[in-house]
């Protein structure tokens, strides 16, 4: 995402939860968001500033929430952005330990070069999976995981158990995920910012930029309008 503050180039994949940036840095602004982020430069090193430190590296581990700046101007990156309650956020956050960021080590930039999007409604849950997105998808605005569970004939525990243990966050969650990867889609076809707000389920426009700002630290108009956009 051109989530440090210009105008990028390049692909942005979004997936439940996770987003996988593929582009050039833009021009170079302090900033945070909600994700855990890890980026490998992909043609030199990266050059990070964050509140009174200063790192370059091959890769970096940046923590949620963390004021940060990165480049340089033109640097090919590939970052890979992931919620902090998922198992792969939690599993990142144990490498960051007390460290605001830090360099990336051999395993991680690996991964972050590596990466591709799985099926994680994959194995004998699928189908149930599958169903449950389509229930969050065309619901009301008026409905929630009540309504849900009733519909797939199972408790609300047992809903919020499994959407957890499939998606690796709670039905709201996954609803919130689902409206953004909506609006993405809107965007990659050729809409606006509002007919993607108004399609994807959004009370307003505001609504959605205060959700994708607090996830990757910029507004729809500067962080997805100059990308090609991909939504798993």
């Amino acid at each position: 995402m051109g989530s440090h503050g210009g105008s990028w180039s390049g692909t942005l994949h979004i997936g439940n939860g996770v987003a996988l940036l593929d582009a050039r840095v833009g021009e170079r602004t302090t900033h945070r968001h909600l994700a855990i982020q890890l980026s490998v430069g992909v043609d030199g090193p990266i050059e990070l500033s964050c509140r009174d430190h200063e790192l370059v590296a091959s890769a970096v581990l940046i923590g949620g929430n963390i004021p940060h700046r990165i480049g340089p101007l033109g640097r090919h990156l590939r970052s890979l952005y992931v919620e902090p309650q998922l198992l792969l956020g939690k599993e990142l956050a144990q490498q960051l330990g007390a460290h605001d960021a830090a360099e990336a080590g051999t395993a991680l930039e690996k991964m972050a070069r590596e990466w591709k999007f799985l099926d994680a409604t994959a194995g004998p849950d699928r189908k149930r999976a599958r169903e449950l997105v389509s229930l969050i998808e065309t619901a009301g605005p008026a409905e929630g995981p009540r309504d849900w569970a009733r519909a797939l004939g199972i408790a609300p525990s047992r809903l919020r158990a499994f959407c957890v243990e499939v998606f690796g966050a709670p039905p709201v969650r996954l609803r919130q995920w689902l409206r953004l990867k909506a609006a993405a889609r809107v965007i990659a076809g050729g809409g606006g910012l509002a007919e993607a707000a108004a399609l994807a389920g959004y009370a307003d426009q505001p609504h959605f930029t205060r959700q994708l700002s607090s996830w990757f630290g910029v507004s729809p108009g500067r962080g997805l309008s100059p990308l090609r956009i991909v939504v798993e």
